[in-house]
């Protein structure tokens, strides 16, 4: 009986995790209706945003497929982030580029925030 709840548990722990992998389109398709939202896009700035996503988190996931260190895929995943924000830059109106930027100071913030938080595992 045991064997078996374990079973199922390991299971259902795999399925979850497969589940939490977007692909590169789902991926491109949230981050643009995110920022369709919050910036109030135009119809031709959004289709302009998606395909700024989608060729970025592409990019992404083809060069995490060769299991790069984790130093490098930082490296690879910063220079992909400065690309697209200089094309997002030439996409959106001073005023909605300045409120992207804003908006990901805030994030970026949070994010540290909820690190220092954590327990240090090293310890």
């Amino acid at each position: 009986m045991n064997k078996l709840l374990l079973l199922i548990f390991l299971v259902a722990l795999n399925l979850s995790a497969a589940a939490e992998k977007k692909t590169p389109t789902e991926k491109a398709k949230g981050k643009t209706d995110e920022m369709q939202q919050n910036l109030q896009l135009s119809p031709e700035q959004t289709k302009k945003i998606y395909d700024i996503n989608l060729k970025a988190y592409t990019s992404i996931s083809e060069y995490d497929a060769t299991n790069p260190s984790k130093k490098l895929k930082k490296k690879q995943k910063e220079i992909v982030q400065d690309l697209r924000d200089d094309q997002y830059k030439k996409t959106l109106t001073t005023a909605q580029y300045k409120k992207y930027k804003d908006i990901k100071k805030k994030e970026k913030e949070e994010e540290k925030k909820l690190k220092e938080q954590k327990p240090d595992k090293k310890k």
